[in-house]
């Protein structure tokens, strides 16, 4: 008996680590997203925009959640970022009694 419950829980233990945020198809987690050209779109549920002109050398990646990071050298321009979650609230509402 001791021998088939550590099984089982050697086996769940694995189905937790393949089930991590991220791993799962479908879950809705992207991997990171390396860009050298320039791009709008949503990354993990985010707006992103990123503009280069093409000078100097570029790498604009999207992380997880809202996160992105960059590095360049040279003397190129470059806008981007991440921003907010389409279809989420941007403010909050306040309810005042009477």
């Amino acid at each position: 008996m001791v021998a088939i419950s550590s099984l089982l829980l050697a086996l769940s233990l694995g189905a937790g680590a393949l089930a991590a945020p991220g791993e799962m198809p479908g879950s809705g987690i992207q991997k990171r997203q390396t860009l050298t050209n320039s791009a709008t779109g949503t990354h993990n549920g985010y707006y992103y925009s990123f503009w280069t002109d093409g000078a100097g050398s570029i790498r604009y990646t999207n992380e997880a959640g809202g996160q992105y990071s960059a590095t360049w050298s040279g003397n190129g321009n470059w806008v981007g970022g991440k921003g907010w979650m389409p279809g989420t609230d941007r403010y909050e509402t306040a309810l005042f009694g009477t």
